[in-house]
């Protein structure tokens, strides 16, 4: 159930403010590029909001746990064009401020942008009411994604939208299913310090694959889907690493990635990949504990062939963008 926020008038004209979470994602799982996401949990992008009487949108950035450098403009940022989008739909007057704290690094493959999008979206949709639900807000979303990378995908925005596993049209974003999961997914996670942006990393994918391959592809992901739904985490891990179209070409911009892959794997993960355009990996394990053991493992795999990284042990998250506070 939705909760019902919205923005009220106090003391001197100032205006209540609504405080709202944007979860990383995992995407490009397996074969499933451009087409499987998945919410997790433990990192993301805050976002606080509230109405003005100056139309459009303003934004200014709370100091937070990533380093970054913000765009200039509101159009030029994630979130801003998210919520400018909203407020266009509503047709309401005059604006919205924004204050933007990072928690995930951009260019580090967990949904960084994503994160700022679904949370400017949904902060604006609390800010002003909370006049449309989630599903009426993909397309504001995607527009704001598509200021990161170029294009309208929506393997990460939607999944961070929405909580949980999302299959989505890789031609036609805004045509997706959500996928239940059937009981909890732990992960491991480590992000070197490598930055690799979207953009460059589309670039050097190849334009034409073998029929081989595409066919390959396809059946894994079918596979990859089925087993998601069943919960044989053991299958999905051995499926999320049989891609041959984009990963084997990404890997090459992490210099630790075959040490990390094969440390999850000695470490007992079922699978291990590259999510989004890298350079993050994640394992999928047993259990909490067990995550938390091939975490470490990744960690010190990076380390030692002198790539710094940050591991994070987590889960799936099926709720999604949500309020964590509001100021009355």
């Amino acid at each position: 159930m939705q909760q019902e926020v919205g923005v009220v008038e106090v003391e001197m004209g100032v205006k209540a403010s609504i405080t709202v979470f944007g979860p990383a994602s995992l995407s490009n799982m397996g074969p499933g590029y451009d087409a499987l996401g998945l919410c997790v949990g433990g990192w993301g992008d805050e976002i606080e909001a509230w109405r003005t009487d100056e139309p459009g949108i303003s934004i200014e950035y709370a100091e937070g746990p990533v380093a970054w450098d913000p765009p200039h403009e509101p159009d030029e940022d994630t979130a801003g064009v998210a919520a400018a989008t909203v407020l266009a739909q509503t047709g309401a007057g005059g604006g919205l401020r924004l204050r933007l704290r990072k928690g995930i690094p951009l260019g580090s493959g967990v949904g960084g942008s994503a994160a700022s999008a679904v949370a400017g979206a949904w902060a604006a949709n609390l800010a002003l009411g909370q006049p449309f639900t989630k599903v009426e807000l993909v397309e504001a979303v995607l527009a704001g994604e598509a200021v990161a990378s170029g294009s309208r995908h929506g393997d990460n925005v939607l999944p961070a939208l929405f909580g949980g596993l999302v299959l989505v049209s890789a031609t036609e974003p805004s045509r997706y299913r959500r996928i239940p999961l059937p009981r909890p997914l732990p992960i491991a996670l480590v992000v070197p310090e490598v930055s690799i942006l979207t953009k460059e990393a589309r670039a050097i994918l190849p334009q034409q694959v073998p029929l081989r391959d595409a066919v390959h592809n396809a059946a894994e992901l079918a596979f990859l889907v089925d087993a998601f739904r069943c919960g044989d985490w053991e299958t999905v891990g051995q499926r999320m690493m049989a891609d041959r179209l984009v990963e084997p070409v990404r890997a090459r911009l992490v210099p630790c990635y075959d040490a990390v892959r094969q440390a999850a794997l000695d470490a007992g993960a079922f699978g291990c990949a590259l999510t989004g355009s890298g350079p993050a990996l994640y394992a999928l394990a047993p259990g909490a504990a067990d995550a938390a053991r091939i975490s470490e493992a990744m960690v010190e795999a990076s380390r030692a062939v002198g790539i710094p990284a940050t591991g994070l042990v987590t889960e799936a998250d099926d709720e999604g963008a949500r309020a964590t506070g509001g100021n009355d």
